[in-house]
């Protein structure tokens, strides 16, 4: 559960103080997605409730008594057939509060009023001439929207063949489902954090504003040109195409091997997963939106590549210029390795166990070794999520072994033993750390179990004899310590 956590909340060690404004943002514009898209059912539930509340009242005060008065017993047959009756009354006076059950309800109630009562002839008299199918449907139309735009989420939403372009400007704030909502918070986090590494934080905003604005356009120029067609009169909104464009962005470079080979996987993933949750799940326009958003990957795939990586620096001094030149290996070393685990707190496994394996073996080789550096930063990336091959651990414990700092050793050795596989490599780390704990005395009830496990494998070579007489040595020291406190020797873990 321990570890679980760990990966769960591993994102959040390398948030900046933007990232976090970012997520406060998101969930802003998550609550507000909810309350909007929510409230009229909340509004109906409410409704509902007072149709019982004031019935029963009303039942119990007045209409149960009319029914006795005149020889009838009110029993709950007749109730229920006045509850029906009261019901209807209600939402005459009462509209639902449903916009798209109210909205077919209009259509109903204009029809009737431009048929049987006066409606088309009113308009004769306005404008002069007797209307047309054509200008019926533009003024049942404007009926309509004049209800419709008292609500955000139909105000705010782009409609193509209204041509209401102010909408573009807040259409990204309203999303069409709440897997759309979800899948844009996780997606848009993670194509933040990866392109912000190449480029300028403010450019990735602003490419996200921008994109966002002109998506709407290119939705309601498919919808006007293609079969779309029968859905330019649909609510776009959201942020689809945006999230698409980042995800091109994260997957092309002009450098080789500037971005990991897992990250590009993930972003084509998502543009699928986007595409599919549009197409699926999403209604009507956002068919459109999943033939678009292989397109606008390619437009940010186009910016990608031809974007120019951010430097450290706007601008470099001379005098840093020559602090670069004067630094000693010993210091490029450790800017290695510090490098490394910075790569892989971010997730940049490839990188990091490059910059790793070259700069703790650098360290490692250093003439006169010191110690202290090498048992700190062994700590370091034995408790990193850097991928180093088990033999690169056995060759790092042999050789803090032979360089005599046996606290290293053992972790680097026991660090590989746990992700070995070959048998022979996995019994000689065995060996060597039942050795040093033995030496060190530091746990050596654990330096009997790697012991035993040479030992179990083959108990007649000669590191099975080495092993024995090391348990011998052991024995002692265990019944030693039995009699006297025992000195504790810091390991690292």
């Amino acid at each position: 559960m321990k570890k679980i956590l760990s990966i769960l909340l591993k994102p959040f060690k390398v948030f900046k103080v933007h990232h976090y404004l970012t997520l406060i943002a998101l969930v802003a514009i998550g609550i507000f997605n909810f309350e909007t898209t929510l409230n009229p059912t909340i509004q109906q539930l409410r409704q509902e409730k007072d149709i019982y509340e004031s019935f029963d009242k009303w039942w119990n005060e007045e209409r149960a008594q009319e029914f006795k008065n005149v020889g009838l017993t009110p029993d709950d047959k007749l109730k229920k057939q006045e509850y029906e009756l009261y019901k209807e009354r209600y939402h005459v006076e009462n509209p639902t509060p449903i916009v798209e059950e109210r909205v077919e309800e209009m259509k109903v109630e204009f029809l009737d009023w431009w048929e049987n009562q006066g409606g088309k002839e009113q308009y004769a008299a306005q404008h002069g001439n007797f209307p047309t199918d054509k200008q019926y449907e533009a003024e049942l139309n404007k009926w309509i929207l004049n209800y419709t735009d008292k609500f955000i989420r139909y105000k705010w939403a782009y409609v193509p063949k209204r041509g209401n372009t102010e909408s573009l400007l807040t259409c990204g704030l309203l999303f069409p489902s709440a897997w759309s909502f979800i899948f844009f918070v996780i997606v848009f986090m993670f194509a933040l954090m990866q392109l912000e590494k190449r480029w300028n934080t403010l450019y990735v905003y602003a490419y996200a504003i921008v994109i966002t604005i002109i998506s709407g356009f290119f939705v309601g120029l498919l919808v006007d040109t293609s079969f779309f067609n029968q859905f330019a009169t649909q609510r776009y909104m959201g942020v689809s195409l945006m999230l698409c464009f980042l995800l091109g962005a994260n997957t092309f470079d002009r450098e080789k091997d500037s971005i990991p080979s897992y990250v590009c996987k993930i972003s084509e993933a998502c543009l699928v997963v986007s595409m599919a949750i549009d197409w699926f799940l999403n209604p009507g326009i956002f068919n459109a939106v999943a033939a678009e958003s292989p397109i606008f990957f390619a437009l940010g795939g186009l910016a990608g590549y031809y974007m120019p990586h951010r430097s450290e620096e706007s601008t470099v001094s001379v005098a840093s210029r020559e602090n670069v030149e004067t630094t000693t290996p010993g210091e490029r070393t450790r800017k290695m390795i510090n490098n490394g685990l910075e790569a892989s707190n971010n997730g940049e496994n490839e990188n990091a166990a490059r910059l790793l394996q070259y700069g703790l073996t650098a360290l490692m080789n250093e003439d006169p070794i010191n110690v202290q550096d090498v048992k700190d930063y062994v700590n370091k990336i034995a408790g990193s999520y850097a991928e180093i091959p088990s033999t690169q651990w056995l060759e790092w414990g042999a050789i803090a072994k032979q360089k005599d700092i046996p606290e290293a050793a053992i972790v680097l050795l026991e660090k590989g033993a746990a992700k070995e596989k070959d048998a022979g490599f996995l019994r000689k780390a065995h060996f060597d750390i039942g050795e040093l704990r033995i030496q060190t005395k530091f746990d050596v009830n654990v330096a009997m179990d790697h012991l035993n496990k040479v030992i179990k494998e083959n108990d007649s070579d000669k590191l099975a004899e080495e092993a024995k007489k090391l348990m011998e040595t052991g024995k002692d020291i265990l019944a030693q310590m039995a009699f006297a406190p025992s000195q504790k020797f810091k390991v690292m873990n």
